[in-house]
């Protein structure tokens, strides 16, 4: 990694956390205000809302955790890197978010069944003013810096303080309301509060459990990723194409078909520029894994069960024995098709009269997984 990006990786770092401590800092006196606040008032609107706020409170720790991990570079147990402890925080958050939302509107039930006598007081109406300001220029900072760093993470937090200033906003109708003389509005704005948080917990929840699900992204961004690699000179073919998403960004690995002929060199080679073709044409994909292939020849019996090198020696060495001396062999080069291994024998001296053809008759009268042998004169440069 060069210095200029390391920087800048050590930059977007500062940055989250000190939103994610500035959520700490906020959410923690205002949780407990609306708390206390709400109980003294007898607002159970504004107590759900101080329960939302304390999941926000939960949520900036669960970040902060997050952050620990997270930028860790891979290491022997984590190989593809560190970026799913931010998978796991969001999941966390979107639990806690669940759990919150479940014991509102159970309360506000109650209280809907049962209303209270008294109706809350001015105070109560001022505190979810309050933090209708404080949550809305949470929200307004902490989506500045996801938008910076391009963390999803930090965007659902953002999210998660603009659903408390959204939640703050229905309290606050609620108790104006039970304070104009409806003392049902205080449970229903709780309730209605509850039905926000489990939403925001959905929309949270479900794509982090995709991610550790292995869920692929949208097929748009396969179609993009194929239209990249078959504009690389060469490839004549994508196929079993394979994407997994990491903290927000996206892994693949691919196989795709060249000329048989092509040399091992040249295959990395295009490989090589078809990957960086990728990921400068499709921003998400931070790795793609390419595995080449002989077009035409990639499913047949050849390409799983044929023998490998060391045996196909021996073979090769049987059917030349006699005809071609040892020490004229040069190189031996294997070509895996559909119908069998062709050797192609490379030798230093030329072969002599007829040599082919005794070769081939002795091929046919042979067991193993030969289907040709070839003899090519290729004198020494």
């Amino acid at each position: 990694m060069s210095a200029p990006t390391e920087h800048i990786e050590r930059e977007a770092l500062r940055d989250k956390r000190r939103a994610a401590w500035a959520g700490v800092f906020l959410n923690a006196p205002l949780a407990a205000g609306k708390i206390l606040v709400g109980l003294i008032a007898q607002s159970q609107a504004l107590v759900a809302d101080g329960v939302h706020s304390l999941s926000d409170l939960a949520s900036d720790a669960a970040v902060i955790w997050a952050l620990g991990h997270s930028h860790r570079p891979p290491d022997a147990e984590h190989p593809f890197g560190h970026g799913r402890f931010e998978t796991l925080a969001t999941l966390a958050i979107a639990a806690m978010l669940a759990l919150a939302a479940l014991g509102i509107l159970i309360d506000a039930g109650l209280r809907l069944i049962d209303p209270p006598s008294a109706a809350p007081g001015m105070l109560a109406l001022w505190v979810a003013g309050l933090s209708i300001a404080v949550k809305e220029g949470l929200y307004h900072y902490t989506k500045a810096v996801a938008r910076r760093t391009g963390s999803a993470m930090m965007a659902a937090n953002a999210w998660h303080h603009r659903s408390d200033a959204a939640s703050s906003i229905v309290a606050l109708a609620g108790i104006g309301a039970a304070m104009l003389g409806w003392p049902l509005a205080d449970a229903l704005g709780a309730a209605i509060i509850a039905l926000m948080l489990g939403r925001v917990a959905w929309v949270y929840g479900r794509p982090a459990v995709q991610e550790l699900a292995d869920t692929a992204p949208p097929a748009d961004m396969s179609r993009a990723i194929e239209a990249a690699l078959m504009e690389t000179p060469g490839i004549r073919d994508a196929h079993d194409l394979r994407l997994r998403h990491m903290s927000g960004a996206v892994q693949a690995d691919v196989h795709v078909a060249l000329d048989p002929a092509m040399t091992l060199s040249e295959a990395h080679r295009l490989c090589e520029a078809a990957r960086a073709l990728v990921l400068a044409r499709v921003p998400d994909v931070v790795e793609i894994i390419i595995h080449p292939e002989p077009d035409g020849h990639a499913d047949g019996p050849a390409a799983h069960e044929a023998a490998l090198r060391p045996e196909l020696q021996t073979q090769v060495r049987d059917c030349l024995k006699g005809i071609v001396p040892a020490d004229a062999i040069r190189h031996l080069r294997l070509d895996y098709r559909d119908e069998g291994v062709i050797a192609v024998v490379e030798l230093n001296e030329v072969p002599i009269d007829g040599a082919q053809t005794r070769v081939a008759f002795r091929l046919q009268h042979s067991e193993g997984d030969l289907a040709e042998i070839r003899l090519l004169w290729a004198p020494a440069s």
